[in-house]
């Protein structure tokens, strides 16, 4: 379980503005939740993510998350960019986390062949990120986050760089992988479709400062078909979601 409570974020900007980044957002992420997060660029989706997971603090507000039993961390991450660390082999990357809390290479490395043996990239394990095209250094990345066996995932447009047919299938990947680990997720997406055909909640914030200012339930039942993009109530549900959007972007552009 993640939670937040009135979190507020202010930074100093390059020429010595104050900017506020959130206000007063609040929100509960139960064990075994997916919940996914849109919003206008910059309205702090990302800055909310690093608060709750620790990377930053609040300037207001608290976050209470599940503390994690070492080695294992309270949240594994994983970013747009990869975020994969070229001089490492794949298996050595995969393997990074658990090395990072201490645990004994072989054993990092034994957690880590067992992922990167489910995610299809085990012949590529002596190799290393430049061998790899873009959707499998980011089956990598997602390989690294399981192996910590953290029970929270932090998730920051983790599928926004890859090409249309690439990222259709990493989310049926990552849908079948949620399905059978059920972490607790948060995911920031910039794309409804994806927040719809993934989550179990879908949290729209608003133009900076960021707030939470709706919260859509998906009604679509688990485990979830991806076929169910191409049905009316997907459909409905995602107008819904861009009507709301569509708001906050128009508010955004001022």
């Amino acid at each position: 379980m993640v939670s937040g409570r009135d979190i507020g974020k202010f930074f100093r900007s390059a020429d010595g503005r104050v900017v506020q980044a959130l206000d007063g957002v609040s929100l509960t992420v139960h064990e075994g939740e997916f919940v996914c997060v849109v919003g206008p660029s910059g309205c702090g989706k990302s800055t909310l993510l690093r608060i709750l997971g620790g990377l930053i603090e609040p300037s207001a507000g608290s976050v209470a998350r599940h503390p994690g039993r070492p080695p294992v961390p309270a949240a594994a991450f994983v970013f747009q960019d990869f975020a994969v660390l070229p001089w490492l082999t794949v298996r050595a990357n995969a393997a990074f986390g658990l090395r990072m809390a201490g645990v004994r290479r072989r054993d990092a490395e034994r957690a880590a062949d067992a992922w990167l043996h489910r995610m299809e990239l085990a012949e590529f394990a002596a190799g290393y990120p430049e061998q790899l095209s873009g959707g499998m250094r980011q089956r990598l990345a997602l390989a690294r986050a399981f192996t910590t066996g953290s029970p929270v995932l932090l998730m920051d447009e983790p599928l926004g760089s890859l090409d249309p047919q690439t990222r259709r299938l990493m989310q049926e990947q990552l849908l079948a992988l949620w399905q059978e680990e059920r972490k607790t997720v948060v995911l920031v997406t910039h794309s409804l479709d994806e927040a719809l055909l993934l989550g179990d909640r879908v949290l729209v914030m608003s133009a900076r400062p960021g707030r939470i200012t709706e919260e859509l339930t998906v009604p679509f039942p688990r485990p979830r078909d991806p076929g169910i993009q191409d049905g009316p109530e997907f459909g409905r549900l995602r107008a819904r979601l861009w009507d709301r959007l569509r708001g906050e972007l128009s508010v955004g552009a001022r």
